[in-house]
């Protein structure tokens, strides 16, 4: 007869076992990149890429983890370790009293002062609750987890399996380590400790979430036995409102020094100091070894204290099973269910089916609606009370960014929670609505539609109250709100397309079928479109708003074309030139330029930068993107490649000669007419040409080199992306748009009505030749003009 298990050997292979599986999962992105390249027609979901990208954000987490607690101390140090004092007689003040702030004596046997010794316990108290608060928040608590049942049916006594579990979350507690550990690290370098501060940093953590376990534990698993699942979606809820705010608390310390939080912080009572969180604070802070010993050996035994405490009570509860109630749950107020079912439907007119099973799935579902309505609030209701004394709602008229990227950000943290979550909310039953009489595409358009709406709510009554309290309204307020409330409908529609891209709903695990990378895609996203409010000029605000369109267009067509492979992980869509194809081309353009340009600068002597440069940066930009873009299509057989000639070349040309003439003629009258209203003061300026050589270099570059490479990317690449998925007339305005936002404010009408007539060309023709000839002859036509007729006699 074998020997029992004991508690750390069953520790050890449980936790082995969880490791292991997470191991396993990370592992099978590999195992699919491995049968890719064995079956070139094989799909694969995860890529190396994913992996450094995610290992990446989480060195960016730590380090911004740990500014953040290095700001904290800072700031604590400033407002809570020293105290103001007057002074006479101070270098260069004469005899006028000056106010200095100087610093407060720490306590004896400590490296703080009291002040900061109250700062960062309530700090480590903050952290220590949103770490257990996001722990709890993670998981489902009215399902119990995957291995519960089958552990309880191990040869194991309880207590060795609740020691187990305990150890595992400890271990695998990443939200924990994130909050704790890089600000007791930090408190430790402050303390003294120099380089040994990570290591102590990281065993004060591992102790701390030991009791974060077992009250996480005690919250899940007894609230699980003694609540019904009504009353634990309800308490799941609520979790996830706090969670996020507590954390916030604790990070508003790193804000500037004039928050509420260190004024929390004064009154924080002396017994906190011999809770498990002071204690922690107080042997990090003291400065003679039997000092820190005896405050460490409180900690431990006060923490012991509570596991012992805890692994009794769970057993307790869990005598008689560790499932209180069966997957299904009983069924209730029938009544009410058949009055809905025979009440007719009378918001048909104004929402379709699919939108009113989506509002039905947000009342049913509380921790749904909790997170989709509530939550977003909370966080912004949170920034805006830590900077209350800004006035943000008084002074929005006048300088009306920081409201307007407030309710951008609440816009945007909303579609994060519903938009992004339209695929994943869908769960098992996926697969339904591929049997629906309707595309998944309209589907889907018709969710980001109904998330648009409700979201922009939000930015809607924060301008109503700003009015309402200013008292009145502004021209830039105006432009701040408009930038605002266009965005909504255009990250309703990036967040449904990345929620396609990163929906996984082959996963088991619940948790998996969103993949992180792909959310982070978006708040980075959303955080670049925050530009377009903070911006200054018009302009700017135009080529982002033009460009974010842009993008979701391109997002939501590569999200399309997954669709119908979403359920088959072993098939691709079939490889289209599409509109990000033109998006990704333009901007490996221009970067090259600039790259191309520095690089001769470099190497010539002088390092000045001239016309003949700009031709060699400008043709190897082109010829480098031209040649990637083309290499790309041949590796993947890429269909609708658009061809320079073909049969049929010399009505192509003359359709481009035509053009060319008609978008020249408009052309020089604008400028005629620009001249004599002096729209543009500068215009005549900087219309004037250099020297002889340096404006043959500029013809070249013009007539030349500018109509082939650039006709390939706007025309070939984005018209022809945007003309797959709409009409001639929005992929002929959209594409002269985007081309004309890249070059000067003056130029941009004329160059719009080229964009229109090159596209019509190509329409007409189906070869580059056609716009190429437009291009060529409207630069020739602007640029003989500027020549013989704006130039000083």
């Amino acid at each position: 007869m074998s020997a029992p298990v004991s508690v750390w050997r069953s520790a050890f292979l449980l936790t082995r076992l969880r490791l292991r599986r997470q191991l396993n999962q990370f592992g099978a992105s590999f195992a699919r990149l491995r049968a890719r390249q064995a079956d070139k027609k094989a799909a694969t979901r995860t890529s190396p890429a994913r992996a450094l990208l995610t290992a990446v954000v989480t060195l960016a987490m730590l380090g911004s983890f740990a500014n953040l607690a290095r700001q904290s101390m800072s700031n604590m140090e400033n407002v809570l370790g020293s105290q103001t004092v007057r002074s006479t007689g101070l270098p260069g003040a004469r005899d006028r009293v000056v106010s200095v702030r100087r610093p407060i004596p720490p306590l004896p046997g400590t490296a703080l002062a009291p002040g900061v010794m109250r700062g960062a316990t309530l700090a480590v108290s903050l952290l220590t609750l949103a770490a257990l608060l996001i722990a709890l928040a993670s998981r489902e608590i009215a399902r119990p987890e995957w291995d519960l049942e089958w552990l309880a049916t191990l040869p194991l006594p309880m207590t060795t399996l609740l020691a187990s579990r305990l150890t595992e979350r400890v271990l695998t507690n990443s939200a924990g380590f994130l909050a704790l550990a890089p600000f007791l690290s930090v408190l430790a370098w402050f303390c003294g400790y120099r380089w040994a501060a990570p290591v102590l940093g990281t065993a004060f953590s591992v102790v701390l979430l030991v009791l974060v376990a077992t009250v996480q534990t005690m919250a899940d698993t007894g609230l699980r036995l003694s609540l019904p699942p009504h009353r634990l979606r309800n308490f799941h809820a609520t979790v996830s409102i706090i969670a996020l705010p507590v954390l916030f608390l604790a990070i508003s310390m790193a804000f500037p020094a004039d928050t509420f939080i260190f004024a929390v912080a004064t009154l924080l009572p002396d017994w906190t100091r011999w809770l498990p969180v002071g204690l922690a604070v107080q042997a990090l802070a003291a400065t003679e070894p039997t000092r820190a010993l005896v405050f460490t050996s409180l900690l431990l035994a006060e923490v012991a204290a509570v596991v012992v405490a805890g692994l009794w009570l769970l057993a307790r509860q869990l005598r008689n099973g560790v499932v209180a109630v069966g997957v299904r749950e009983a069924a209730g107020r029938l009544g009410n269910d058949r009055r809905i079912a025979r009440a007719p439907v009378r918001a048909s007119a104004l929402i379709s089916p699919v939108q009113r099973r989506e509002l039905l799935l947000l009342a049913r579902d509380r921790t749904f609606m909790v997170q989709t309505l509530v939550l977003p609030l909370s966080i912004v209701g949170m920034q805006v009370l830590l900077n209350v004394h800004s006035n943000i709602f008084a002074g929005a008229v006048d300088t009306p960014s920081t409201l307007a990227a407030l309710a951008f950000g609440l816009a945007a943290y909303t579609l994060m929670f519903s938009a992004f979550q339209t695929l994943n909310a869908e769960g098992q039953a996926l697969w339904i609505l591929y049997c629906v009489p309707h595309p998944l595409e309209t589907v889907l358009r018709q969710k980001a539609a109904l998330w648009a709406t409700m979201a922009i709510l939000y930015p809607l009554a924060m301008f109503v109250i700003a009015i309402v309290v200013a008292g009145g309204v502004s021209w830039s307020f105006l432009a701040s709100a408009a930038i605002v409330l266009m965005g909504v409908p255009i990250f309703a529609t990036i967040a449904v397309a990345l929620g396609v891209f990163g929906c996984d709903p082959l996963a088991q695990d619940v948790r998996r079928r969103v993949r992180p990378t792909y959310l982070y895609l978006y708040m980075v996203l959303v955080s670049l479109y925050a530009y377009a409010i903070f911006s200054g000029t018009i302009w700017q605000r135009a080529a982002l708003l033009i460009l974010s369109t842009l993008l979701a267009i391109a997002l939501w067509q590569k999200a399309r074309d997954h669709l119908p492979y979403l359920l088959d992980p072993s098939a691709s869509p079939p490889a289209h030139v599409s509109l990000s194809d033109g998006l990704i081309a333009a901007l490996l353009f221009f970067v090259l330029q600039g790259l191309l340009a520095l690089l001769v600068m470099q190497v010539a002597t002088p390092h000045m930068l001239t016309t003949n440069m700009v031709w060699i940066a400008f043709c190897g930009a082109g010829a480098i993107t031209y040649g990637a873009m083309r290499l790309v299509y041949w590796r993947a057989h890429t269909a609708g490649v658009p061809r320079v000639w073909s049969t049929g070349l010399p009505r192509a040309l003359v359709w481009g000669i035509v053009g060319g003439i008609a978008a020249s003629v408009a052309g020089v009258l604008y400028i005629e007419v620009a001249l004599a209203f002096d729209l543009f003061p500068g215009l005549r300026h900087a219309s004037l040409l250099p020297g002889h050589d340096a404006t043959l270099w500029l013809a070249a570059i013009a007539i030349f080199a500018a109509p082939i490479f650039e006709e390939f990317i706007f025309r070939g690449l984005i018209f022809g992306g945007l003309r797959r998925s709409f009409g001639f007339i929005p992929a002929a305005l959209a594409s002269a748009a985007i081309f004309a936002i890249v070059h000067p404010p003056p130029s941009v009408i004329p160059v719009f009505l080229m964009g229109l007539a090159a596209a019509f060309a190509y329409e007409r023709t189906r070869m580059l030749a056609a716009p190429m000839a437009v291009h060529a002859i409207y630069n020739a036509a602007v640029l003989g003009f500027q020549l013989n007729v704006m130039q000083p006699s």
